[in-house]
């Protein structure tokens, strides 16, 4: 039984544990005081938008997505199914769902292409005419009368 019990102390004298467990409280308070609040702002957030314009505002699903993710790797740290801390310690998960992706990624085709008309609505104004073209003068000596003619091409 003191082999229990010296492993029960050295358990207990580990820093890292320690740490974990002060990161632990300090994500569960955040999260509580945060992360939940947020997510009911989101919620009628959202609803307005679907209420005003009858569709979903693609920012705010987009953030709730990686909130989502946020939310899912916070929970897996404080249940120790994930020895990884959560952001800002660790890089922020990326939204891997295909509808979120094409909507960011329509808005900056939009955006690019609305660049593209612009500049080359810019261009134009500022192409100038070119200039008329120099006559070439070729001088030529006439054999036969012995004297210079000048052509214009």
């Amino acid at each position: 039984m003191s082999d229990e019990l010296e492993e029960f102390v050295d358990n207990i004298k580990e820093r890292p544990i320690w740490m974990r467990i002060l990161f632990m409280i300090a994500f569960a308070v955040a999260a509580s005081m945060i992360i939940v609040p947020l997510i009911f702002v989101l919620s009628f957030a959202q609803a307005l938008f679907v209420l005003i314009t009858g569709q979903v505002n693609a920012n705010l699903k987009y953030f709730s997505a990686t909130l989502s993710l946020y939310v899912t790797q916070l929970f897996e740290f404080l249940t120790f199914l994930s020895d990884v801390k959560p952001f800002p310690f660790s890089d922020l998960l990326e939204v891997e769902d295909e509808s979120l992706q094409e909507t960011s990624a329509k808005k900056e085709d939009k955006a690019s292409s609305t660049a593209s008309v612009a500049k080359s609505a810019a261009k134009k104004k500022s192409v100038k005419k070119p200039a008329k073209k120099k006559v070439a003068k070729k001088s030529s000596r006439n054999t036969k009368t012995g004297t210079d003619t000048t052509e214009t091409s």
